[in-house]
């Protein structure tokens, strides 16, 4: 073993096991590597570099461009590029107006910036046949949503942190490797690689929580806060799992009707169920003809759980996203609308 190699034993150490644990990889697959040019994702592709031999594998690099930081953005896309070349692997490159794409979909810049990275990544990865992205999330990444999501009010999900892995797509090898030990790695490796300078602006609530919070709670109150933060999200994952296996098996049993943009559950069998399954119910109903639980809240569940067992027959809700939620003598229907609720009522009329 080469002096280089014995120095990031540790980091290659915990990327290897990572991978083994969670079956990450397979042998001859091909990874795309989401790669913005900072150190967690540059370190990413220099670390999967390392292991391209023993998986037999072949490697992409993405890049998207979001068009926030004028000049810098560009250089970061110019850092990526000539790594890229540096390495001999392919580039993907896309450039969008997150700005004015965020204003357009009604969504903060971090949301539309992660949506949109998602969806370029997820477009190469089919049109060019790699079976998995590979993201640069880390164990402090994970420290700082499960932190983040504590503080905004988030249940089970919310706390459970960052997924090792996605829809067995998208994987994250790093997830259980920390911040420091990433930028020993890249000095080890003698590699470069870009600051995003909006990783600074405190107007982010995770920039604050990163640079203000996790210090002074490190500092006055627990010197091992992250540790704990991690620990707590992999007990809070594994108890998710279990309730959503328990949930979509409750689910097919009081599920009446299935169609595309409609569901119906029983109305006694669901009011027979603990207040926790009922929660979880109404949720996974929404997610199925909505696509996903964008600005439901709890209050909504809430209100979803009081409609069934309590109102009168014909009383309905009108929920976000043209979602609709009615009581009838034996159901309990969710109902996603073609038009806007206000339209719906007006023609009705």
């Amino acid at each position: 073993m080469t002096r280089t190699k014995q120095q990031s034993a540790g980091f290659l150490d915990i990327l290897k096991e990572t991978i083994s644990q969670f079956n990450m990889i397979q042998k001859k697959e091909a990874i795309l590597i989401a790669v913005s040019g900072g150190p967690d994702s540059v370190a990413l592709v220099r670390g999967l570099l390392l292991i391209k031999d023993e998986y037999e594998l072949t490697f992409g690099i993405a890049h998207l461009n979001h068009e926030l930081r004028g000049a810098e953005s560009q250089r970061d896309q110019d850092f990526v590029k000539n790594l890229a070349q540096k390495l001999n692997l392919p580039f993907y490159l896309e450039t969008r107006d997150i700005k004015s794409w965020s204003k357009e979909k009604g969504l903060s810049l971090e949301e539309a910036g992660r949506n949109a990275r998602y969806e370029f990544f997820s477009q190469t990865a089919c049109s060019h046949g790699f079976t998995k992205i590979a993201t640069g999330h880390t164990r402090d990444d994970n420290a700082e949503l499960v932190l983040m999501n504590l503080l905004r009010g988030a249940g089970l999900k919310g706390l459970s942190g960052i997924p090792p892995q996605r829809n067995n797509l998208f994987i994250r090898p790093m997830i259980h490797i920390t911040r420091s030990q990433v930028m020993d790695f890249l000095d080890r490796q003698n590699q470069n690689f870009v600051v995003d300078s909006s990783n600074e602006d405190p107007a982010f609530l995770r920039n604050k929580i990163r640079n203000q919070l996790l210090p002074l709670l490190e500092n006055d109150y627990n010197p091992e806060i992250r540790d704990c933060l991690n620990r707590t999200s992999q007990i809070l994952s594994q108890e998710n799992l279990f309730l959503e296996k328990h949930t979509s098996l409750a689910f097919k049993d009081v599920l009446k009707h299935r169609k595309d943009d409609l569901i119906e559950l029983m109305l006694d069998q669901f009011n027979e169920l603990h207040i926790s399954m009922k929660q979880r119910m109404a949720r996974k109903a929404i997610f199925t003809i909505k696509g996903d639980l964008r600005r439901i809240t709890l209050r909504h569940i809430q209100d979803i759980i009081h409609l069934a067992s309590t109102s009168e027959t014909g009383k309905s809700l009108d929920l976000p996203g043209q979602i609709r939620v009615l009581k009838t003598r034996r159901f309990l229907c969710f109902r996603k609308e073609a038009i806007p609720l206000r339209d719906l009522d007006r023609s009705s009329h």
